[in-house]
């Protein structure tokens, strides 16, 4: 075949033409008929030429006579299986934004599993082989049918009960953790290994362990643990005492839930000759008594952070320490590692020194306990209180000057008794003396990640970062409040702070405030650890880490090792035997079981939400519409702050479907609209324990309501 420019192109675009067919086989008429006008022979023999030059370079594969296809660049893919409730497979490859769509699959494929996939199309996927079933613990209940037994899975990913082994231990209706053992291909059912028995579905011991070994929280130590621990003692040497400043003549006290058993930080407050004051962030000295790789800091790493149930503490560290020898009790002399600032009357901030120090706390405060002094004006320390108070509360303005976002979560708190039921169930009040306390640990978190990232040269450290809302969350938060008739301002970040706040007062009291505050704390980053970024968005720092809780968060622990052994001269490798790689992964691992704990935590809320709507089953309660779906509607119950689920179908009078575009369910009918913010009367229809879930339908008083129409008022920010 003789070259020339024009056979250059026509290969070229028979190339293209075979590549786009992504391995599919064609003739060379149907090539002719996809070549281009000006390339185009006079009939379709004429290109046999040309495609039997490129099979002979191997740019093409002939596989019968005039058929051609070009060889597929094969990419293999690793990922975990995810099926939703519809029974869509998906598979999620680490770092990758978006998931994968499964092909149909001849390999019977359960939640979790690790796979080998090759991608057919941008977003498909076909599963080659597993490599592995996850080997998490999982939790279910046990059953059995005739001689058969199986373990019903409490997830709804698992479609499927899993066989089991008989053994005489196992009790209908019993409670189990199990391993996966295999999905053999000619078995119905995969197969499981029961790890450990629970006890009884719905007893309140059962469900708050099952929800531990749910997410693989440990609750109790290995007796190794506890022996190391319990050789440790309270008792402080004289030659310790004088390696620290001394507090103990200094008023000290802490200030805490009534309900709290560990005491991570005091505060100390001292008037100076000069006329400044001084005030000590005195925090548990956690890294006196727990070393770099001995057996409690193994699991304390492991463990990474305190995990609070609504009924129970899991701790990070043993009796002995979180409990007793650590904690800031009243009355007993104590190691802390303090941040102590000396300040001037107007409040300004003079000077910070780090210092490991001994205290002698005078008093253990409630929060309640401090509030009712400073309401009334009298009682222990009140000027003390008073004089701090004052000086948080600007501390607290010059943050919002600043840009602080000015977001607070929803805490509950359950009254239980005896017998672990709830008697009530409330939305925890945060009052003055709260924020007095947590302004303090800020100044202190501030301080440390400050003097640290300024050294010069920069060492290595932990810092609590958060980053920037993407452009994408912050434009669909936009649209989102503009249907309630506000106006986010959104050209700059200085101007996006702004208008955030003038929104977060302008709801303040108004039917649309708790949704439209959780639609903004969504558009946020998530916070995490890293030794990379100092920076923290939401708190508007340019740095920040954590230091003030070491008994019950891990970094904290780093973050003290770390400070004292710079103080002192040392490199990081002398300090605790790292390198960067493991100070990297040490921040992964506990950013992840924060956010495990965290997931624990609000399942047993729901757990004791859905308990405690039970004995409400029937009742008519005003709600507000948080969340909308394709199969149904969130609403919060205003009187217990709780949420249920209305499906749509239950929705009688018209059939209702949801449009993300008006971001509504609308009825196909009629074309009454329901959005987020909506004042709705439900029904208590059904509580469930098991799922953690509340069923609501509409009450009839509905029709009684009139829509509120959020339209109306324009408000720019």
């Amino acid at each position: 075949m003789k070259t020339n420019l024009k056979a250059i192109d026509i290969v070229k675009e028979i190339e293209t033409i075979l590549t786009d067919q992504n391995g599919k086989v064609l003739n060379h008429k149907q090539i002719f008929s996809r070549l281009s006008a000006s390339l185009k022979p006079t009939n379709p023999e004429n290109l046999l030429p040309y495609l039997t030059a490129m099979v002979d370079d191997a740019i093409i594969h002939q596989h019968d006579t005039f058929k051609f296809s070009i060889p597929q660049t094969v990419t293999f893919i690793e990922g975990v299986v995810d099926i939703s409730k519809s029974g869509r497979v998906f598979l999620i490859v680490e770092g990758e934004a978006e998931d994968y769509i499964v092909n149909d699959s001849n390999v019977k494929l359960l939640p979790f599993d690790k796979v080998m996939a090759v991608k057919t199309k941008k977003n498909k996927v076909d599963i080659i082989k597993r490599i592995q079933h996850s080997d998490k613990n999982y939790v279910g209940v046990l059953n059995k049918k005739k001689s058969y037994w199986f373990v019903v899975p409490d997830s709804n990913k698992f479609k499927h009960p899993f066989d089991v082994k008989f053994s005489h231990h196992l009790k209908v209706g019993n409670k189990v953790v199990f391993k996966i053992i295999d999905y053999p291909a000619q078995s119905k059912f995969p197969r499981a290994e029961i790890i450990e028995i629970l006890g009884k579905q719905g007893d309140h011991h059962t469900e708050m362990h099952a929800i531990l070994a749910e997410y693989g929280l440990p609750e109790k130590f290995e007796d190794e643990v506890n022996s190391a621990s319990d050789l440790l003692s309270a008792t402080i040497s004289e030659s310790e005492i004088k390696k620290r400043e001394d507090f103990r003549g200094v008023l000290t006290f802490t200030i805490d839930p009534d309900t709290a058993k560990d005491f991570d930080d005091a505060i100390s407050y001292k008037k100076l000759k000069d006329g400044n004051f001084e005030i000590g962030v005195h925090i548990a000295d956690v890294s006196h008594y727990v070393k770099p790789g001995d057996i409690i800091d193994k699991e304390a790493i492991k463990r990474a952070t305190s995990v609070y149930l609504v009924d129970r503490v899991v701790p990070m560290l043993p009796f002995n320490l979180s409990d007793s020898i650590c904690s800031l009790v009243p009355n007993e002399d104590r190691l802390t590692f303090s941040v102590i600032f000396e300040i001037s009357p107007e409040f300004n901030l003079l000077k910070t020194r780090f210092s490991k120090t001994i205290i002698h706390s005078d008093k253990r405060f409630s929060y309640e306990e401090a509030q009712e002094i400073l309401d009334n004006k009298e009682g222990l320390y009140h000027d003390e209180l008073a004089h701090i108070l004052s000086f948080t509360q600007h501390l607290t303005k010059k943050r919002f000057d600043n840009g602080a976002l000015n977001f607070e979560s929803t805490e509950y708190k359950f009254v239980l008794d005896e017998n672990f039921k709830p008697l009530s169930m409330a939305v925890k009040q945060r009052q003055a003396t709260n924020r007095l306390i947590e302004e303090l640990m800020l100044l202190a978190n501030q301080s440390v990640a400050t003097f640290i990232y300024t050294q010069k040269p920069r060492k290595p450290f932990v810092y609590r970062t958060h980053d920037e809302p993407s452009d994408l969350k912050i434009t669909e938060l936009k649209k989102f409040v503009a249907k309630f008739g506000y106006t986010l301002q959104i050209d700059n970040e200085k101007i996006l702070r702004d208008s955030i706040n003038k929104l977060s007062l302008a709801i303040e009291g108004k039917i649309e405030q708790d949704v439209i505050q959780s639609m903004c704390i969504r558009s946020m980053s998530k916070a995490s650890y890293t030794p990379n970024k100092p920076s923290h968005y939401g708190l508007a720092f340019e740095y920040y880490t954590h230091f003030t809780s070491p008994i019950r968060r891990y970094p904290d622990v780093i973050v003290h090792r770390l400070l004292f052994g710079y103080l002192n001269g040392q490199t990081m490798a002398e300090i605790c035997h790292w390198n960067m790689e493991q100070l990297d992964g040490a921040c992964k691992h506990c950013s992840k079981m924060e956010i495990t704990a965290s997931e624990a935590e609000r399942a047993s809320i729901k757990y004791k939400q859905a308990e405690w709507m039970e004995q409400h089953i029937g009742q008519k309660f005003e709600g507000v519409i948080t969340g909308l779906t394709d199969f149904g509607m969130f609403v919060e119950i205003k009187k217990f702050k709780c949420e249920g689920m209305v499906r749509l179908n239950s929705i009688i009078g018209d059939h209702y479907e949801y449009d993300s575009a008006m971001m509504a369910v609308i009825g196909r009918k009629y074309y009454k609209q329901y959005k987020m913010g909506d004042t709705v009367m439900v029904q208590v229809l059904d509580a469930s324990k098991k799922t953690r879930t509340i069923d609501l339908v509409f009450s009839t008083d509905n029709n009684k309501n009139k829509k509120k129409n959020y339209g109306r008022s324009s408000h720019q920010f």
